[in-house]
């Protein structure tokens, strides 16, 4: 067994607590034993099956495009199902996940994925999170999960759906105290979007917050996400950027004298132990104090958390939602997440320009970031985002990006040159 298939097995254990193995044909790839958390094999005695539990019952499941490296686990008893899992989770993927993403639909639709698709999750009989979750929204729901790929911060996905395959919602679990936390945090996010006007944009709603096997859990409705939509352009982005950014009032403040300021300096301070603190301390100390205006983000704004129409945005994943930080966070995330994708350091390269184009653009001016301040927000912003990689071990989860010290560090000493060039220039 790998670290993967290592990972599936725990995984199964949170979510289906009544066992199960993994096998390849006839022979097994690995016992993963399976036991419920604590060593019982059932719910917590307030919960109940179901006296139609049987209706429920997929007990075998697919990992895609294997038990060596999942990325999805679909149900191999119901095509519609599977295939709708399939194309849900590749949407605004790259072209070569979309062509996978074809093929896979076809192999599905056509029932031949089940023998192409060698590897099995068996799970046995026994209340599952299937059950809990029908039991929740009081109607059948069956489970494709979304797993992604290795980092700290990965949790399963369930989208829910009818036998039918409509999709009814989606629902996270945390498995460790990370995603618990994170859990947690999106669930407190959700109820505070639920009481807020966001202008031209849609937050998915809450229909179910509990707990399951001892773990967090969330369920809120799935956005109508599909072909009638597509990324923001530019203009679009800024908008929902600062729309977002409005959910509290704004306010501005010399850097010296900001809250975030505080809060960044006792995160980095946190990190005492690691070897990279004192470059971030350091950095953050050289920044030139211009005026900045401090808004919220929703902190992890890429093209796999929205989907727009020509009037609205459908934005999701509101885990990471913080409150007081630089106005124009989200717009660097998302050019910076765009910017790597074909490679990170020269992607970092990019995202140095063009992030300065984002930050000058009218609307962010008009927002409030002068021309003075661009540079030194571009750098808050890489800051924030290596302390929380080392906060989070990103890079010991077996994230994408590389170690903070081997591409965000030398990019953060060029920008704080850049800042302090730009802030004489300040009116």
């Amino acid at each position: 067994m790998n670290s993967e298939t290592t990972y599936l097995t725990d995984l199964a254990a949170v979510l289906w607590p009544c066992g199960g193995l993994l096998g390849r044909g006839g022979g097994l790839l690995g016992r993963g034993g399976l036991p419920a958390r604590g060593g019982d094999p059932t719910l917590p005695r307030d919960r109940t099956v179901p006296r139609d539990a049987r209706r429920y019952r997929v007990r075998e499941y697919l990992p895609v495009p294997s038990a060596h490296n999942p990325r999805v686990i679909l149900p191999v008893a119901n095509r519609y199902v599977a295939t709708r899992g399939i194309t849900a989770f590749s949407h605004r993927h790259t072209l070569r996940d979309r062509l996978r993403t074809t093929v896979l639909t076809a192999a599905f639709t056509s029932g031949l994925a089940p023998f192409l698709l060698r590897d099995r999750l068996h799970v046995g009989s026994g209340f599952t999170i299937e059950h809990a979750l029908s039991s929740a929204l009081d109607r059948e729901v069956l489970v494709a999960i979304h797993l992604g790929p290795p980092r700290a911060s990965r949790k399963p996905v369930l989208l829910l759906l009818t036998p039918a395959g409509r999709a009814v919602g989606y629902a996270k679990v945390g498995i460790n105290d990370l995603t618990s936390r994170l859990v947690t945090a999106e669930t407190r996010a959700l109820r505070r979007l639920a009481h807020s006007r966001l202008q031209g944009i849609t937050a998915p709603r809450l229909l179910h917050v509990g707990e399951w096997n001892g773990c967090p859990l969330l369920v809120q409705e799935a956005l109508p996400v599909g072909h009638n939509t597509d990324r923001p352009n530019r203009r679009q982005l800024l908008r929902y950027v600062l729309r977002i950014a409005h959910l509290a009032p704004v306010s501005e403040h010399p850097l010296s004298r900001s809250p975030y300021l505080e809060t960044l300096t006792s995160r980095i301070d946190a990190l005492s132990a690691r070897p990279e603190a004192p470059a971030l301390r350091s950095a953050l100390a050289q920044l030139p104090d211009v005026r900045v205006p401090f808004g919220a983000w929703h902190g992890d704004f890429t093209r796999w958390n929205i989907a727009a129409t020509a009037r609205r945005a459908f934005v999701w994943d509101w885990e990471r939602l913080t409150f007081g930080v630089p106005v124009g966070f989200d717009a660097l995330h998302y050019e910076l997440n765009e910017c790597v994708q074909a490679g990170v350091r020269p992607g970092v390269q990019q995202w140095l320009d063009r992030g300065i184009r984002l930050l000058r653009d009218p609307l962010m001016a008009n927002a409030g970031i002068p021309n003075s301040a661009v540079s030194t927000v571009m750098a808050l912003y890489l800051i924030d985002l290596a302390t929380r990689y080392l906060h989070d071990r990103q890079a010991e989860g077996g994230g994408r990006l590389p170690a903070v010290d081997d591409w965000l560090l030398p990019a953060l000493n060029g920008l704080g040159e850049r800042a302090a060039r730009e802030a004489p220039r300040a009116g």
